[in-house]
C-alpha cells in the first residue's frame, strides 16, 4: 500500500510539474517579425542606436525554449550579423533567454575585446510579441543601463 501511494504521489508531482513550462511555451512558440536594439554606436558622448530587424522562431524543446534570430537589416547598413539560437525558460506569461557574445569596442583609439551578456525577457499576447533586452558589458559600467524594448507580430502561416 505504502509503494503504491508514494509512487502514486510521484507520477503526480512529475505530472504537475512538467506542464508548466508547456502551458506558457505554446503562446510564445511559433514564428515573429521583430525589432529590437542591436548596439550602441558611442562617440564623444553622442549615442546613436543601432536598430535591427529580422526573424525569431521560437520553439519548445523539452521543458525549455529555442529561439532562432535572423536578422534581415541593421538601421547602420552593416553587415548582418550571422543567424543564432538561444535556450531559454518559460516563465510566467513569457520566457527568458541568455545570450553570451563578444564585443569589440575602441575606446580613445585603444581596441579591446569584451564579453557580453545579454538578457532577452519576451511574452506574447495573441499575435503581438513584447519584452526587452538588457545588456551587461563585464568590466565596464556603459551598456549595462536601461533595458531596451523588443517589439514584435506573429508572421501568418
Amino acid at each position: 500500500m505504502f509503494r503504491t501511494l508514494l509512487l502514486t504521489a510521484s507520477l503526480a508531482l512529475a505530472w504537475s510539474t512538467t506542464p508548466l513550462a508547456a502551458q506558457t511555451a505554446p503562446s510564445l512558440a511559433g514564428r515573429w517579425n521583430i525589432e529590437w536594439e542591436l548596439g550602441r554606436m558611442i562617440q564623444n558622448d553622442d549615442v546613436r542606436i543601432i536598430k535591427a530587424t529580422g526573424t525569431l522562431s521560437v520553439v519548445p524543446s523539452g521543458d525549455s525554449l529555442l529561439a532562432s534570430f535572423e536578422v534581415k537589416s541593421r538601421s547602420d547598413g552593416a553587415p548582418l550579423p550571422k543567424p543564432f539560437t538561444l535556450s531559454g525558460r518559460a516563465n510566467g506569461d513569457g520566457a527568458t533567454f541568455l545570450q553570451r557574445q563578444e564585443a569589440r569596442l575602441n575606446m580613445n583609439g585603444e581596441e579591446m575585446v569584451r564579453q557580453v551578456k545579454v538578457t532577452w525577457n519576451l511574452r506574447a499576447t495573441g499575435d503581438t510579441l513584447t519584452g526587452d533586452m538588457q545588456r551587461e558589458i563585464e568590466g565596464l559600467m556603459m551598456g549595462s543601463g536601461d533595458a531596451a524594448p523588443v517589439t514584435g507580430s506573429r508572421v501568418k502561416p
